[in-house]
């Protein structure tokens, strides 16, 4: 991969956070996305709704990075997506943040260190500052009791409200939720829904 120096672009004000301009991704001979155009603007919430298999997750994993697409552009905050440049896939992945349908929590870590555990290794914050950080992030989605506690000692909606937690600590500029709920039990999505419904969003 070759790398290319870090610009700063310009951002004009009001420019949208994501811009996707004629995106297509094919599996093989099966177009998965058929020249999407997309505009988010900060602060926005938006919903992707549509059948299984219909492109939603694929399209969210075109944007921070994970799949490769063959036409079309895509940038986030000013800045293109370019998956033959390590430096700016790296910068991508700090500024996109993304929950999947699986908590995917690392099960031989605390609570408190899956949280940590970006922060320290891409942001290299120091421990103390990292901690801090997960144990207010922590606190707000309701679980501040738990920070020692491991993954298995949780509900999926404990664990579920861990996995957000752990994405915001990136402090990203873009958050991507991949049905976060599909993998609850019926009784605990409300309790996912009732927390995120209250989460302050911000630009």
């Amino acid at each position: 991969m070759a790398a290319v120096p870090e610009t700063h672009a310009h951002v004009e004000p009001g420019a949208p956070i994501v811009r996707i301009t004629a995106l297509k991704k094919s599996y093989g001979s099966n177009q998965v996305l058929k020249g999407i155009d997309l505009e988010v603007a900060r602060g926005e919430v938006i919903a992707i709704i549509g059948k299984s298999g219909s492109g939603k997750s694929t399209l969210l994993r075109c944007i921070n990075g994970l799949e490769e697409f063959q036409e079309g552009s895509l940038t986030v905050d000013a800045k293109p997506l370019l998956h033959d440049s390590a430096m700016a896939m790296r910068e991508l992945r700090q500024r996109v943040g993304m929950i999947f349908q699986s908590f995917n929590l690392f099960p031989h870590l605390s609570v408190g260190r899956n949280v940590m555990l970006a922060p320290t290794l891409v942001k290299k914050r120091n421990k103390t500052e990292a901690e801090a950080q997960a144990r207010k992030l922590l606190a707000r989605v309701g679980l501040a009791e738990k920070f020692d506690a491991m993954p298995d000692q949780l509900s999926g909606g404990q664990q579920q409200r861990v996995a957000i937690a752990r994405a915001l600590a990136m402090e990203p500029a873009v958050l991507l939720c991949d049905e976060i709920t599909s993998a609850l039990d019926p009784e605990l999505v409300g309790e996912v829904c009732a927390w995120w419904s209250r989460w302050p969003m911000r630009a």
